[in-house]
Protein backbone atom coordinates (compact mmCIF):
# COMPACT_ATOMS: atom_id res chain seq x y z
CA UNK A 1 0.00 0.00 0.00
CA UNK A 2 1.27 3.16 -1.25
CA UNK A 3 2.34 5.43 1.65
CA UNK A 4 0.41 8.88 0.81
CA UNK A 5 1.80 11.48 2.98
CA UNK A 6 5.44 9.85 1.97
CA UNK A 7 4.36 10.72 -1.63
CA UNK A 8 2.37 14.35 -1.18
CA UNK A 9 6.03 15.14 0.69
CA UNK A 10 8.18 13.98 -1.95
CA UNK A 11 6.06 15.70 -4.82
CA UNK A 12 6.34 19.05 -1.98
CA UNK A 13 10.02 18.70 -1.84
CA UNK A 14 10.38 18.51 -5.71
CA UNK A 15 8.52 21.35 -6.26
CA UNK A 16 10.27 23.95 -3.79
CA UNK A 17 13.62 22.11 -5.55
CA UNK A 18 11.81 23.54 -8.63
CA UNK A 19 11.02 26.79 -7.69
CA UNK A 20 14.74 27.76 -6.08
CA UNK A 21 16.09 26.53 -9.35
CA UNK A 22 14.16 28.60 -11.45
CA UNK A 23 14.58 31.89 -8.62
CA UNK A 24 18.33 31.12 -9.08
CA UNK A 25 18.69 31.17 -13.01
CA UNK A 26 16.05 34.20 -12.38
CA UNK A 27 18.42 35.93 -10.22
CA UNK A 28 22.08 34.94 -12.40
CA UNK A 29 20.52 36.28 -15.53
CA UNK A 30 19.65 39.84 -13.79
CA UNK A 31 22.60 40.17 -12.36
CA UNK A 32 24.35 39.64 -15.83
CA UNK A 33 21.62 42.00 -17.35
CA UNK A 34 21.78 45.08 -14.50
CA UNK A 35 26.09 45.09 -14.78
CA UNK A 36 25.85 45.08 -18.27
CA UNK A 37 23.28 48.28 -17.88
CA UNK A 38 25.18 49.87 -15.06
CA UNK A 39 28.58 49.43 -16.68
CA UNK A 40 29.49 52.56 -18.35
CA UNK A 41 32.25 50.83 -20.24
CA UNK A 42 30.23 48.90 -22.32
CA UNK A 43 29.38 49.71 -25.57
CA UNK A 44 30.45 53.14 -24.83
CA UNK A 45 32.76 53.68 -27.52
CA UNK A 46 30.12 52.73 -30.43
CA UNK A 47 27.93 55.80 -28.57
CA UNK A 48 30.61 57.75 -28.29
CA UNK A 49 31.53 57.11 -32.37
CA UNK A 50 27.76 58.49 -34.05
CA UNK A 51 28.35 60.32 -36.30
CA UNK A 52 25.49 62.73 -37.15
CA UNK A 53 24.03 63.49 -40.35
CA UNK A 54 23.03 67.22 -41.30
CA UNK A 55 19.31 67.05 -42.99
CA UNK A 56 18.72 70.89 -44.32
CA UNK A 57 14.72 72.00 -44.20
CA UNK A 58 14.55 76.10 -44.80
CA UNK A 59 17.68 76.63 -43.29
CA UNK A 60 17.38 75.00 -40.56
CA UNK A 61 18.74 71.45 -39.70
CA UNK A 62 17.99 68.33 -38.07
CA UNK A 63 20.32 66.00 -36.42
CA UNK A 64 19.96 62.05 -36.91
CA UNK A 65 22.63 59.59 -35.94
CA UNK A 66 24.05 57.74 -39.03
CA UNK A 67 26.82 55.00 -39.36
CA UNK A 68 29.89 56.51 -40.94
CA UNK A 69 32.97 54.09 -42.57
CA UNK A 70 36.52 54.15 -43.28
CA UNK A 71 38.91 54.16 -45.97
CA UNK A 72 40.21 51.05 -44.63
CA UNK A 73 37.54 49.35 -42.23
CA UNK A 74 33.20 49.59 -42.62
CA UNK A 75 33.01 50.85 -39.20
CA UNK A 76 35.49 53.39 -37.13
CA UNK A 77 38.15 52.08 -34.46
CA UNK A 78 37.13 51.78 -30.99
CA UNK A 79 37.74 55.24 -29.39
CA UNK A 80 41.25 55.04 -28.18
CA UNK A 81 42.64 57.56 -25.41
CA UNK A 82 44.90 60.05 -26.59
CA UNK A 83 46.73 63.14 -25.13
CA UNK A 84 45.61 65.12 -28.26
CA UNK A 85 43.24 64.29 -30.97
CA UNK A 86 43.17 66.45 -34.56
CA UNK A 87 40.18 66.49 -36.20
CA UNK A 88 40.53 67.43 -40.15
CA UNK A 89 37.46 68.39 -41.72
CA UNK A 90 37.75 68.02 -45.56
CA UNK A 91 36.18 67.95 -48.67
CA UNK A 92 37.56 68.55 -52.54
CA UNK A 93 40.70 70.85 -51.80
CA UNK A 94 43.03 67.91 -51.68
CA UNK A 95 46.10 70.21 -52.29
CA UNK A 96 45.24 72.53 -49.71
CA UNK A 97 44.43 70.12 -46.85
CA UNK A 98 48.11 68.11 -48.12
CA UNK A 99 49.24 72.04 -46.66
CA UNK A 100 47.88 71.38 -43.64
CA UNK A 101 49.25 67.43 -42.93
CA UNK A 102 52.80 68.60 -43.85
CA UNK A 103 52.02 71.86 -41.19
CA UNK A 104 51.39 69.12 -38.38
CA UNK A 105 54.07 66.95 -39.06
CA UNK A 106 56.18 69.77 -38.48
CA UNK A 107 54.94 70.33 -35.11
CA UNK A 108 55.92 69.63 -31.78
CA UNK A 109 54.48 66.72 -29.59
CA UNK A 110 56.81 66.20 -26.95
CA UNK A 111 56.00 62.76 -27.34
CA UNK A 112 52.43 63.02 -26.47
CA UNK A 113 50.13 60.37 -27.70
CA UNK A 114 48.52 62.24 -30.99
CA UNK A 115 46.46 60.85 -33.52
CA UNK A 116 44.96 62.90 -36.87
CA UNK A 117 41.60 61.83 -37.97
CA UNK A 118 41.21 63.24 -41.55
CA UNK A 119 36.96 63.56 -41.82
CA UNK A 120 36.13 63.72 -45.75
CA UNK A 121 32.48 64.60 -46.51
CA UNK A 122 30.88 63.61 -49.98
CA UNK A 123 29.33 66.04 -52.36
CA UNK A 124 24.93 65.71 -52.04
CA UNK A 125 25.36 63.07 -54.79
CA UNK A 126 27.32 61.20 -52.36
CA UNK A 127 30.48 60.87 -54.16
CA UNK A 128 33.81 61.91 -52.43
CA UNK A 129 36.48 63.35 -54.29
CA UNK A 130 38.94 60.82 -55.37
CA UNK A 131 42.29 62.66 -55.07
CA UNK A 132 41.59 63.77 -51.91
CA UNK A 133 41.02 60.27 -50.74
CA UNK A 134 43.93 59.54 -52.39
CA UNK A 135 46.24 62.13 -50.94
CA UNK A 136 44.85 61.36 -47.45
CA UNK A 137 45.23 57.86 -48.09
CA UNK A 138 49.04 58.34 -48.76
CA UNK A 139 50.05 60.77 -46.15
CA UNK A 140 52.22 59.43 -43.67
CA UNK A 141 52.14 60.81 -39.78
CA UNK A 142 55.77 60.93 -38.41
CA UNK A 143 54.57 61.07 -34.31
CA UNK A 144 51.34 58.94 -33.87
CA UNK A 145 48.08 57.32 -34.84
CA UNK A 146 46.37 58.40 -38.30
CA UNK A 147 43.17 57.44 -39.81
CA UNK A 148 41.19 58.44 -42.96
CA UNK A 149 37.75 58.48 -42.42
CA UNK A 150 34.79 58.84 -45.08
CA UNK A 151 31.57 60.15 -43.93
CA UNK A 152 29.00 57.13 -45.91
CA UNK A 153 27.05 60.13 -47.03
CA UNK A 154 26.80 64.10 -47.28
CA UNK A 155 26.62 65.79 -43.74
CA UNK A 156 28.20 69.46 -44.91
CA UNK A 157 29.78 71.94 -42.02
CA UNK A 158 26.93 70.91 -39.15
CA UNK A 159 28.52 67.16 -39.72
CA UNK A 160 31.22 68.22 -39.94
CA UNK A 161 31.88 70.48 -36.82
CA UNK A 162 29.11 68.79 -34.80
CA UNK A 163 29.60 65.06 -35.71
CA UNK A 164 33.20 64.52 -35.35
CA UNK A 165 34.57 65.06 -31.75
CA UNK A 166 32.32 62.84 -29.51
CA UNK A 167 34.46 63.16 -25.85
CA UNK A 168 33.98 60.66 -23.40
CA UNK A 169 32.44 62.68 -20.08
CA UNK A 170 36.02 61.74 -18.17
CA UNK A 171 37.83 61.95 -20.97
CA UNK A 172 40.82 64.39 -20.35
CA UNK A 173 42.63 64.66 -23.97
CA UNK A 174 42.66 67.62 -25.75
CA UNK A 175 40.71 67.91 -29.16
CA UNK A 176 41.46 70.69 -32.00
CA UNK A 177 39.22 70.94 -35.22
CA UNK A 178 41.17 72.04 -38.10
CA UNK A 179 39.09 72.96 -41.57
CA UNK A 180 41.31 72.10 -44.57
CA UNK A 181 42.63 75.69 -45.47
CA UNK A 182 44.75 76.38 -42.71
CA UNK A 183 48.32 75.60 -41.79
CA UNK A 184 49.81 75.76 -37.66
CA UNK A 185 52.37 76.80 -36.01
CA UNK A 186 55.25 74.51 -34.75
CA UNK A 187 53.95 75.62 -31.42
CA UNK A 188 49.92 75.09 -30.99
CA UNK A 189 49.87 72.12 -29.24
CA UNK A 190 52.34 73.19 -26.95
CA UNK A 191 50.21 76.65 -26.39
CA UNK A 192 46.91 74.16 -26.68
CA UNK A 193 48.45 72.44 -23.77
CA UNK A 194 49.19 74.74 -21.75
CA UNK A 195 45.41 76.74 -21.96
CA UNK A 196 43.68 73.72 -21.12
CA UNK A 197 45.66 72.89 -18.43
CA UNK A 198 45.26 76.51 -17.00
CA UNK A 199 41.74 77.34 -18.25
CA UNK A 200 39.80 74.07 -18.08
CA UNK A 201 38.18 74.18 -14.57
CA UNK A 202 36.78 77.76 -15.54
CA UNK A 203 33.31 77.17 -16.76
CA UNK A 204 32.17 80.29 -18.70
CA UNK A 205 35.84 79.33 -20.99
CA UNK A 206 33.92 77.21 -23.88
CA UNK A 207 37.46 76.80 -25.50
CA UNK A 208 40.23 77.94 -27.06
CA UNK A 209 41.08 79.84 -30.76
CA UNK A 210 43.88 79.64 -32.40
CA UNK A 211 43.69 82.52 -34.88
CA UNK A 212 45.57 85.31 -34.44
CA UNK A 213 43.39 87.81 -35.76
CA UNK A 214 39.43 88.50 -35.55
CA UNK A 215 36.56 90.79 -36.72
CA UNK A 216 34.61 92.80 -33.88
CA UNK A 217 31.26 90.96 -34.14
CA UNK A 218 28.94 94.36 -33.39
CA UNK A 219 27.10 95.56 -35.40
CA UNK A 220 28.61 98.52 -37.79
CA UNK A 221 32.07 97.41 -36.35
CA UNK A 222 32.82 94.27 -38.09
CA UNK A 223 35.09 96.07 -40.65
CA UNK A 224 37.58 96.16 -38.17
CA UNK A 225 39.88 93.94 -36.10
CA UNK A 226 39.75 92.91 -32.36
CA UNK A 227 42.98 95.31 -30.46
CA UNK A 228 43.30 93.62 -27.30
CA UNK A 229 45.57 95.40 -24.71
CA UNK A 230 49.42 94.83 -25.53
CA UNK A 231 49.57 93.52 -22.02
CA UNK A 232 47.27 91.11 -22.17
CA UNK A 233 48.84 87.38 -23.72
CA UNK A 234 45.50 86.22 -23.88
CA UNK A 235 41.90 87.39 -23.74
CA UNK A 236 38.08 86.49 -23.92
CA UNK A 237 35.88 87.48 -26.34
CA UNK A 238 32.25 86.62 -26.69
CA UNK A 239 32.26 84.76 -29.93
CA UNK A 240 34.47 81.63 -31.19
CA UNK A 241 37.52 81.43 -33.30
CA UNK A 242 36.91 78.94 -36.11
CA UNK A 243 40.34 78.86 -37.66
CA UNK A 244 41.23 75.95 -35.73
CA UNK A 245 39.29 75.95 -32.32
CA UNK A 246 39.53 74.04 -29.23
CA UNK A 247 36.94 73.12 -27.59
CA UNK A 248 36.70 72.79 -23.58
CA UNK A 249 35.34 69.13 -23.10
CA UNK A 250 32.41 69.87 -20.61
CA UNK A 251 31.34 73.03 -22.66
CA UNK A 252 31.27 71.49 -25.65
CA UNK A 253 28.99 68.29 -24.49
CA UNK A 254 26.62 70.77 -23.16
CA UNK A 255 26.81 72.38 -26.46
CA UNK A 256 25.95 69.60 -28.61
CA UNK A 257 23.29 68.31 -26.22
CA UNK A 258 21.81 71.82 -26.41
CA UNK A 259 21.90 71.87 -30.04
CA UNK A 260 20.06 68.61 -30.27
CA UNK A 261 17.11 69.80 -28.23
CA UNK A 262 16.43 73.58 -29.88
CA UNK A 263 16.98 71.83 -32.95
CA UNK A 264 13.41 70.00 -32.72
CA UNK A 265 11.69 73.24 -32.52
CA UNK A 266 11.52 74.77 -36.78
CA UNK A 267 10.39 78.12 -35.10
CA UNK A 268 13.75 78.95 -32.99
CA UNK A 269 16.05 81.03 -34.54
CA UNK A 270 19.47 81.57 -33.09
CA UNK A 271 19.45 85.66 -32.99
CA UNK A 272 21.74 87.25 -31.00
CA UNK A 273 21.41 90.93 -30.30
CA UNK A 274 23.77 93.36 -31.03
CA UNK A 275 25.85 90.67 -33.10
CA UNK A 276 26.85 91.05 -36.93
CA UNK A 277 26.19 87.12 -37.38
CA UNK A 278 22.75 87.88 -36.75
CA UNK A 279 22.69 89.91 -39.92
CA UNK A 280 24.60 87.52 -41.77
CA UNK A 281 22.78 84.62 -41.31
CA UNK A 282 19.23 86.39 -42.24
CA UNK A 283 20.29 86.63 -45.29
CA UNK A 284 21.60 83.34 -45.65
CA UNK A 285 18.36 82.40 -44.62
CA UNK A 286 17.24 84.47 -47.44
CA UNK A 287 19.24 83.03 -50.06
CA UNK A 288 18.74 79.43 -48.87
CA UNK A 289 22.15 79.25 -47.61
CA UNK A 290 22.05 78.89 -43.59
CA UNK A 291 23.33 75.54 -44.11
CA UNK A 292 26.87 76.49 -44.64
CA UNK A 293 26.58 78.70 -40.93
CA UNK A 294 26.43 76.23 -38.25
CA UNK A 295 28.73 79.11 -35.81
CA UNK A 296 25.69 80.83 -35.11
CA UNK A 297 24.49 78.07 -32.55
CA UNK A 298 27.55 78.04 -30.71
CA UNK A 299 27.39 81.80 -30.85
CA UNK A 300 23.74 81.98 -29.34
CA UNK A 301 24.75 79.32 -27.06
CA UNK A 302 27.78 81.44 -25.79
CA UNK A 303 25.74 84.48 -25.41
CA UNK A 304 22.85 82.37 -23.61
CA UNK A 305 24.96 80.59 -21.23
CA UNK A 306 27.45 83.72 -20.59
CA UNK A 307 30.66 81.93 -22.22
CA UNK A 308 33.93 83.11 -24.13
CA UNK A 309 36.27 81.57 -25.86
CA UNK A 310 40.02 82.42 -25.28
CA UNK A 311 42.43 84.14 -27.86
CA UNK A 312 45.67 84.20 -28.05
CA UNK A 313 47.02 87.82 -28.44
CA UNK A 314 50.84 87.37 -29.79
CA UNK A 315 52.83 90.64 -31.26
CA UNK A 316 51.50 91.95 -34.98
CA UNK A 317 48.56 89.35 -34.27
CA UNK A 318 50.91 86.08 -35.36
CA UNK A 319 48.66 83.24 -34.67
CA UNK A 320 48.52 79.30 -33.99
CA UNK A 321 46.99 78.80 -37.41
CA UNK A 322 46.50 81.17 -40.12
CA UNK A 323 44.03 81.06 -42.97
CA UNK A 324 44.99 80.42 -47.10
CA UNK A 325 41.31 81.96 -47.79
CA UNK A 326 40.90 79.82 -50.42
CA UNK A 327 37.51 79.16 -52.79
CA UNK A 328 35.23 77.21 -50.88
CA UNK A 329 31.96 77.39 -48.69
CA UNK A 330 33.25 80.97 -47.02
CA UNK A 331 35.31 82.58 -49.74
CA UNK A 332 35.06 82.93 -54.01
CA UNK A 333 38.40 83.68 -54.70
CA UNK A 334 41.91 83.26 -53.13
CA UNK A 335 43.35 85.74 -51.18
CA UNK A 336 46.31 87.39 -51.84
CA UNK A 337 48.35 85.98 -49.18
CA UNK A 338 47.63 84.43 -45.40
CA UNK A 339 45.47 85.73 -42.45
CA UNK A 340 48.57 86.32 -40.34
CA UNK A 341 51.68 85.29 -39.82
CA UNK A 342 52.16 82.36 -37.76
CA UNK A 343 53.98 82.35 -34.34
CA UNK A 344 57.67 80.46 -35.32
CA UNK A 345 59.52 81.25 -32.48
CA UNK A 346 58.47 80.37 -28.62
CA UNK A 347 59.44 82.68 -25.64
CA UNK A 348 59.48 81.39 -21.96
CA UNK A 349 57.30 84.26 -21.32
CA UNK A 350 54.71 82.81 -23.32
CA UNK A 351 54.09 80.38 -20.53
CA UNK A 352 52.94 82.92 -18.09
CA UNK A 353 49.54 82.89 -18.33
CA UNK A 354 47.33 84.98 -15.95
CA UNK A 355 45.32 84.24 -13.38
CA UNK A 356 42.73 86.46 -14.21
CA UNK A 357 41.76 87.48 -18.36
CA UNK A 358 40.39 90.41 -19.46
CA UNK A 359 37.09 90.01 -21.08
CA UNK A 360 36.40 92.24 -24.33
CA UNK A 361 32.65 92.92 -25.49
CA UNK A 362 31.57 93.27 -29.44
CA UNK A 363 33.00 95.77 -29.97
CA UNK A 364 36.77 94.79 -28.56
CA UNK A 365 36.32 96.61 -25.61
CA UNK A 366 37.84 95.67 -22.30
CA UNK A 367 34.58 95.29 -19.93
CA UNK A 368 37.14 94.53 -16.14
Amino acid sequence: MVNTGNLKTKMMRGKISLIVKVCLIVFGFSLILGYTQWNPSIDTDNKKRQEYKIIQNQGMSKMIPVNASSSSMTTLSPIAQYDLRILLIVYNRAKSMLRLLNSINEASFDGDKVKVEVWIDRSKEGVVDPLTVETAEGFVFKHGDYEVIKHSQHVGIYGQWLGTWKPRVNSSEIAVILEDDLTVSPHFYKYLKLVHNKYDSIPEINGFALQGISIKHAIGHSHKMVEAPEDCLVYLYPVLGTWGFSPSRDNWIHFLEWFSQVNQDKTFQPYIPGNVMTEWFKTFQSQGKAGGVWSIWHIYHSWKFKEYTLYPNFKGHKGLTTNWKEPGLHYTKSASKPSNELLMEWKPDYENLPDQQKHLDLKGVVQD
